[in-house]
């Protein structure tokens, strides 16, 4: 529609007196002539916000035309279709060739639209479609919707939000009817009385009142190899000093074997082992014998502890009838 977009820049001169400043009009004029040129150039978005500027600037009808045009070609056709129809019914005056592009542009829209009429039952509310206000209940005209799923709300004072999801389908008209939703109502959760404070007797079991658990006893129910890690610890490591004892003796005797068998004889180029063999094998004698002593003391201990370990020994006072301490020796 290239002659449309030509009469973008004219509109102004044809339009009817307006109580308005010179100054507006002139703004307006060159605000509409910058968004016919980014128009013709095919930046309809950039478009569409000078024309919206010229008409906050200064409102003429005539500028719904133009609104129009850069709507429908950025496939906004709801909006575009809303716009014609203003520029329709507020700009009588306009060329006749502007109002039949407009008819003819309102009458290729609607096919690709659909009309949602709203039956709203909360008067005064405030009806929006997408966050979009569209007036206030009551409707009497359907309203123009791209097709698909749209959400519909109204809200007034003293109610809750009415929110209804509808789907529009080309060429089809759809209902939706808006009641209203009470109030959520508060819930008073009321307090439960104390009951009175009851001083209560002292008794007997001297776990009554405090605060610490009650030691747990180990019955013989329980199997004599539970509750006796540091037993097993002992027990493990008598194994490892025998075997490490056992290790440095074998070696040993090895080494004592070889230099028995290397130096021990007579001969007149063996007559004798030389200081650092004899270092050598000593040093893995005493090594064994350590290890045999740490054997025999982890041997007691693990004997000890296996007595000890898991009982519980009570620490009585020693006057007087007060309870003692309970205190656990399980390690």
């Amino acid at each position: 529609m290239n002659a449309a977009a030509i009469l973008v820049a004219a509109l102004l001169a044809q339009a009817s007196p307006m109580i308005a400043s010179p100054d507006a009009k002139a703004r307006a004029k060159a605000l509409l002539n910058e968004g016919a040129g980014l128009y013709q150039s095919g930046n309809y978005a950039a478009a569409l916000e000078k024309f919206k500027h010229a008409y906050a600037t200064y409102a003429s009808p005539k500028i719904w035309f133009n609104i129009g045009q850069a709507n429908r070609d950025l496939g906004r056709f709801d909006e575009s279709l809303a716009a014609f129809d203003k520029f329709l019914i507020g700009a009588s005056d306009a060329s006749t060739g502007a109002i039949a592009d407009a008819r003819k542009a309102a009458d290729e829209l609607k096919p690709m639209l659909g009309r949602l009429r709203i039956e709203c039952q909360i008067p005064g509310a405030e009806v929006t479609i997408d966050g979009k206000v569209v007036g206030q209940a009551p409707l009497p005209d359907p309203v123009w919707m791209m097709p698909g799923q749209h959400q519909v709300t109204a809200l007034a004072a003293g109610t809750s939000p009415t929110v209804e999801m509808v789907n529009i389908v080309a060429g089809t008209e759809t209902f939706v009817d808006l009641k209203p939703t009470p109030p959520p109502t508060a819930v008073q959760i009321e307090s439960p009385a104390l009951a009175p404070f009851v001083a209560r007797p002292p008794k007997e079991n001297p776990y009554d009142g405090l605060s610490m658990a009650k030691p747990k006893v180990h019955e013989q129910s329980e199997g004599w190899w539970l509750g006796r890690r540091w037993t097993w610890v002992a027990a493990g490591s008598t194994v490892v000093f025998a075997t490490t004892a056992s290790i440095a003796g074998m070696m040993m005797q090895s080494k004592f074997d070889s230099l028995r068998s290397s130096c021990g004889r007579a001969s007149p180029a063996r007559a004798g082992c030389s200081q650092d063999d004899i270092d050598s094998v000593t040093l893995r004698k005493d090594t064994a014998n350590v290890f045999w002593a740490l054997t025999a003391v982890a041997a007691v201990t693990s004997g000890v502890l296996f007595y000890f370990e898991g009982r519980h020994v009570t620490l009585a006072p020693l006057a007087g009838e007060k309870p003692g301490v309970v205190a656990s020796a399980t390690f």
